[in-house]
């Protein structure tokens, strides 16, 4: 699917980009983008489900999201399944425009910076190992948003209390018709990285998709042919009648390292018609 962007950097100028999206980064990114750092065993199969459910409004080759009839004049769930949908989008452009390697929840940043989750915040918390930014993140079926509209989201990107070098406002539009998405960057601070909360949501983040496996009991593929190296591969449960699809984790996330994902997060992400390895050394393929 090819996604139009236009971006805003922070000196005010615009350039229009087109993207193509493949299925497994759409839900790559719709899954584990800003994913939570509970215990809770509801949090598992509520990503695993985002990864099965949006089949549905994925045709076999799309130019744009579908929408089943039953559901096209349910204004409330169609505004929750636009916003998911713009929360991803946000992600794979964050990590496409800035080089995130990682993106959280913005009150998990909050809770490990020792504030209160109270006030107005943006969506997500995203860490390049070198700066970290925060973005605000929406979806919409609308053709076209306005630019006091994008006035509006700039101004609630910068909100929130944890320090970041910069905010961004993304608005996804006209989802169901020729999808696009206004990335706007507003002009940021000049703050330190933080280090000790940056390295702590890692690992939070890290040990929520270890649990998430343990407790779905997700078992190791026995068949490690075409597997990238250096990756452990996951059996998901069936998705498509003739095709198995695989969680990869890197090596060293499985054994704990975090360390040596640093060396991972120089190298380029892999995208291939049956592969997608993200920056943050998870990925997904359909085998």
């Amino acid at each position: 699917m090819k996604i139009k962007v236009e971006h805003l950097n922070d000196k005010g100028k615009i350039e229009d980009i087109e993207l193509n999206l493949s299925y497994l980064q759409f839900i790559k990114h719709l899954a584990f983008a800003g994913m939570g750092v509970s215990k809770s065993p509801h949090n598992s199969p509520r990503f695993l489900g985002f990864m099965f459910e949006f089949v549905q409004y994925w045709g076999s080759e799309p130019d744009h999201f579908s929408i089943p009839r039953i559901i096209s004049n349910d204004p409330t769930e169609l505004g929750q399944i636009s916003n998911k949908i713009g929360k991803a989008l946000a992600d794979f452009l964050s990590k496409k425009i800035y080089g995130a390697k990682y993106t959280h929840n913005y009150e998990d940043a909050m809770v490990q910076g020792g504030h209160l989750i109270k006030g107005e915040r943006p969506d997500l918390y995203c860490d390049t190992r070198s700066k970290q930014f925060a973005v605000e993140a929406k979806g919409f079926k609308v053709p076209t948003v306005s630019a006091n509209k994008m006035l509006k989201y700039k101004s609630q990107s910068q909100q929130g209390p944890v320090p970041v070098h910069f905010s961004v406002a993304s608005v996804a539009y006209d989802l169901y018709q020729a999808p696009s998405v206004k990335f706007h960057d507003p002009i940021g601070d000049d703050v330190k990285y933080s280090t000790d909360i940056n390295n702590k949501l890692i690992e939070l983040y890290y040990r929520s998709i270890l649990d998430s496996i343990e407790l779905l009991n997700l078992e190791q593929s026995k068949n490690a042919e075409r597997i990238p190296n250096d990756f452990i591969a996951y059996h998901l449960p069936e998705i498509y009648p003739k095709n198995k699809m695989h969680l990869l984790l890197h090596k060293s996330i499985v054994n704990g390292d975090w360390e040596q994902m640093e060396e991972f997060n120089s190298r380029k992400i892999e995208e291939k018609n049956d592969t997608y390895i993200d920056s943050d050394g998870v990925g997904l393929c359909i085998r």
